[in-house]
């Protein structure tokens, strides 16, 4: 994609088991704003895109608009609602630069990613939705697609049984994907007059780490005992439901 940021289909991943991610099902990005028309042909015609769902709160939503899809369904899950800090507006962030700050602030994002009451209840919704989606792609985004897109990603792969080198891999292809849109924020903030030091604590907590990520499984390790437990217990996603995902998501073979 010329004009989404951070797109990828996750069809091709292998299980453990052998098994592979059905391509052109599931996809995940950035935000759907500005997007071509090459783009969104592509995506209602090539992906059959029939399901959006976008992990943003309603201020984001709202400055930044999804673009129109015709015939495609969208739901907004935001799952950082309870926060009392608005975790991805970069702007209130900026008095807090230091160094530090951005390691332990990505930390505590992934940490309230398993264990806050709204991401709790909007990641069991989006896994419900993703049960029902029989037909076509299911695209799920956040603002930047790398946080709560990146945890929502790992759920599913984790789901499936994908190897954990594999899941960190899709996490961290996002470094890669952000490379042009970050630097161009970057320069915008470095013309405002922000240090190097800030510059380099506000490129850190656009990017991801392994260890984010890390964290938020060690954080279900420590709470719930494990993944499974917090799959079941506390997403209360159930043993028929997670056949039925590795059922509409899953084959054999690479189609």
């Amino acid at each position: 994609m010329k004009t989404v940021v951070n797109f990828r289909d996750l069809g091709g991943i292998k299980t453990k088991d052998g098994r592979f991610v059905k391509p052109k099902k599931l996809l995940r990005s950035a935000e759907l704003v500005n997007v071509s028309e090459e783009d969104k042909k592509s995506l209602l015609e090539e992906y059959q895109l029939h399901q959006i769902v976008d992990f943003r709160g309603r201020h984001e939503a709202l400055e930044r608009p999804n673009d129109f899809f015709d015939g495609v369904k969208s739901l907004q899950i935001d799952v950082m609602c309870d926060t009392q800090k608005n975790m991805s507006d970069i702007a209130q962030m900026i008095k807090n630069l230091k160094p530090g700050f951005a390691d332990n602030f990505m930390k505590e994002v992934n940490h309230q990613l398993v264990t806050m009451s709204s991401a709790i209840a909007g990641f069991r919704q989006f896994l419900q939705v993703c049960t029902v989606q029989k037909e076509g792609a299911i695209l799920f985004h956040c603002a930047a697609g790398k946080d709560r897109t990146g945890f929502a990603a790992a759920l599913l792969l984790k789901i499936f049984d994908v190897d954990d080198t594999i899941i960190y891999e899709d996490y961290l292809e996002t470094v890669h994907q952000r490379k042009v849109a970050n630097e161009k924020l970057l320069e915008q903030f470095r013309q405002k007059g922000m240090t190097p030091e800030q510059l380099e604590a506000l490129r850190m907590m656009m990017s991801v780490k392994q260890v984010y990520l890390e964290h938020a499984f060690m954080t279900i390790d420590e709470r719930y005992g494990s993944f499974f437990g917090y799959l079941k217990n506390v997403l209360q996603i159930s043993t028929e439901e997670i056949e039925t995902l590795k059922m509409l998501y899953l084959d054999k073979t690479i189609v």
